[in-house]
C-alpha cells in the first residue's frame, strides 16, 4: 500500500512539474530564479528560465540585463527584441546547443561576449540540433570560435542574419562537423571582422551560402573551404583586408562567386588548390597576390 501511495505521489509531482512549464517565460535584470518566470515574477537567468519553459516555447527579456551562459537541450527561442539582453561568459562558452536532431532553436537580439580576465572559449557551440537561427546576434571576444558546429552525426542547418562577429581568436563562423555530421550554413547581411578566419567550412560534405556580408580584417582568410568535398557560394559580399580573401584549400573543393568585391587582401585575393568559379560581375583587384578565379565562367572585372 505504501509503495502504491509513493508511486501515486511521484506521478502527480511529475505531472505538476510538466504542467508548470509555460510556453512563454520571462527573464529580468532584477528577477530571481526561484520565481515561476512569469511576466510579473520573472527569472534572473536563461538557465533558470529554461527548465520552466515548455519545449518549443519562448524566453523573452523583460528589461536590460546579463542573463548568463546557458545550455539549450530542446527546441526553444531566446528573444530579447526591444531591450538589451546579453550573455557574458568569461572563461566558458556562451551558449551550448545540444538538442534533439528535430529541434529548432532561435536566438534573437542578443549580445554574447566572452570578455574578462580569461576570455570565453566559444560564443555559440552547436553540438546537435535540427536548425539554429541567429537574428541580430552580436558575438565578440572569444578565444575559440564565434559560432561553431561540432556535431558528429546528422545534418545541422545554421542561419545567421544581421549578425556581427568580432575579435575572435579562431573563426567567426566554423563548420566543424565530424564523422557523419554535416553543416549547411547560410549567412546574410552580416559583418564578420577582426578574427583569425571569417567563415571556415572545415567539415567534409558541408557547405556555406553567404550573401550581402562583409568579411574584413580577418588575419588568415576571409572565407575558407577546407576538405575537397566541401564548398560554398558567395554573392554580393565585400571581402577586403584579410590574409587571403577566398581560400579553397584542397583540390575538389569548389566556391562559386557572383557580384562580390574582393579587394586589398594582403596575401591573395583567390587562393588554394580547389576551384573558384566566377559568375556575374565580380571585382577582384588590388590584392597583393593572385587576383584570378581558377574557372572564370564569366570574366571578373
Amino acid at each position: 500500500m505504501k509503495k502504491v501511495s509513493l508511486i501515486f505521489i511521484l506521478t502527480m509531482a511529475i505531472a505538476a512539474f510538466a504542467n508548470a512549464q509555460a510556453t512563454r517565460t520571462w527573464v529580468s535584470g532584477v528577477g530571481d530564479d526561484v520565481n515561476p518566470c512569469s511576466r510579473t515574477a520573472p527569472c534572473k537567468t536563461f538557465a533558470g528560465a529554461i527548465s520552466k519553459t515548455a519545449t518549443g516555447g519562448i524566453i523573452n527579456c523583460l528589461d536590460p540585463g546579463g542573463f548568463g551562459a546557458v545550455t539549450i537541450t530542446k527546441a526553444i527561442t531566446l528573444d530579447c527584441t526591444g531591450t538589451l539582453g546579453s550573455v557574458l561568459s568569461s572563461g566558458v562558452q556562451g551558449i551550448i546547443i545540444n538538442a534533439p536532431t528535430t529541434a529548432n532553436v532561435v536566438l534573437r537580439d542578443l549580445d554574447i561576449n566572452g570578455a574578462g580576465t580569461t576570455l570565453g572559449t566559444n560564443g555559440v557551440n552547436v553540438l546537435q540540433a535540427g536548425t539554429v537561427h541567429l537574428f541580430n546576434v552580436h558575438i565578440a571576444n572569444y578565444s575559440g570560435q564565434g559560432v561553431e558546429t561540432t556535431n558528429s552525426s546528422n545534418q545541422i542547418s545554421v542561419f545567421l542574419d544581421h549578425c556581427q562577429i568580432l575579435n575572435i581568436s579562431g573563426a567567426g563562423v566554423l563548420a566543424a562537423s565530424t564523422g557523419t555530421g554535416t553543416t549547411l550554413l547560410t549567412v546574410a547581411n552580416s559583418f564578420i571582422s577582426n578574427n583569425s578566419k571569417g567563415i571556415d567550412v572545415e567539415s567534409a560534405n558541408s557547405s556555406a551560402q553567404v550573401s550581402n556580408t562583409v568579411l574584413s580584417k580577418n588575419s588568415s582568410d576571409g572565407f575558407k573551404v577546407g576538405p575537397g568535398t566541401s564548398g560554398g557560394a558567395l554573392e554580393s559580399c565585400n571581402i577586403s583586408f584579410n590574409g587571403n580573401g577566398v581560400n579553397v584549400l584542397t583540390a575538389g573543393g569548389t566556391v562559386r562567386l557572383a557580384r562580390n568585391t574582393i579587394h586589398a587582401n594582403f596575401t591573395n585575393g583567390i587562393s588554394g588548390a580547389g576551384s573558384t568559379q566566377c559568375f556575374g560581375s565580380n571585382v577582384i583587384t588590388g590584392n597583393i597576390g593572385n587576383n584570378n578565379c581558377s574557372n572564370p565562367n564569366q570574366a571578373q572585372q
